[in-house]
């Protein structure tokens, strides 16, 4: 009895590193099935392949949409970080994905998170040069005063792109210039 007992513990053991891999081989494969099969079976949402990404990480760096969907429908954590501290809303900024981010912005993740260079889910929209990103980032609530590791914000590499669109966003100066555009000054403010 002891016996199977071990043998047991040993496979169930050597499984679990194996079962754990196994779902980043149905991401890395598009194998929804097996996705779907894994995640129901609980498959370890936290575990870390050998680049340090979590499952919903590896289905975002590789683009999988719908892999990422079903992840997305299961208890995790949407600010684990990958070995250089991306997250996947900074990955999915990076890749100008901005589907993506909008649907990782419905889970509410830490918009400062910085990684192991300092930067945010912003400098890496900043860095991909898109506005539309940028500006969901912001209107989110996503701190546009948060320096890198060079000493840079978010402006500052868009004035290093000579991006004036992202620098106006950035500067927050847009809907201040419309709102003063479209307007008179005619009301009278008692004291």
């Amino acid at each position: 009895m002891t016996k199977k007992i071990a043998i047991l513990c040993l496979l169930l053991a050597a499984s679990s590193a194996t079962f754990a891999q196994t779902i980043f081989t149905a991401i890395q494969t598009n194998d929804i099935p097996g996705v779907r099969f894994l995640l129901s079976h609980g498959a370890d949402l936290s575990s870390k392949d050998e680049n340090g990404n979590t499952p919903l990480l590896a289905a975002i760096k590789g683009k999988q949409d719908r892999a990422v969907n079903l992840l997305l429908q299961q208890p995790l954590n949407v600010d684990a970080k990958d070995r250089d501290g991306n997250t996947a809303l900074m990955v999915a900024a990076s890749q100008n994905n901005t589907a993506m981010v909008s649907l990782l912005l419905t889970y509410y993740p830490n918009l400062n998170t910085r990684n192991s260079q300092g930067a945010t889910a912003l400098i890496a929209a900043v860095n991909a040069g898109n506005a539309g990103i940028v500006k969901s980032l912001l209107e989110h609530g996503a701190s546009t005063k948060i320096k890198d590791k060079q000493h840079k914000t978010a402006a500052d590499y868009a004035q290093t792109q000579n991006n004036a669109d992202l620098l106006t966003l950035l500067n927050n100066t847009y809907t201040v210039t419309a709102a003063l555009r479209n307007t008179t000054v005619s009301a009278y403010v008692p004291y």
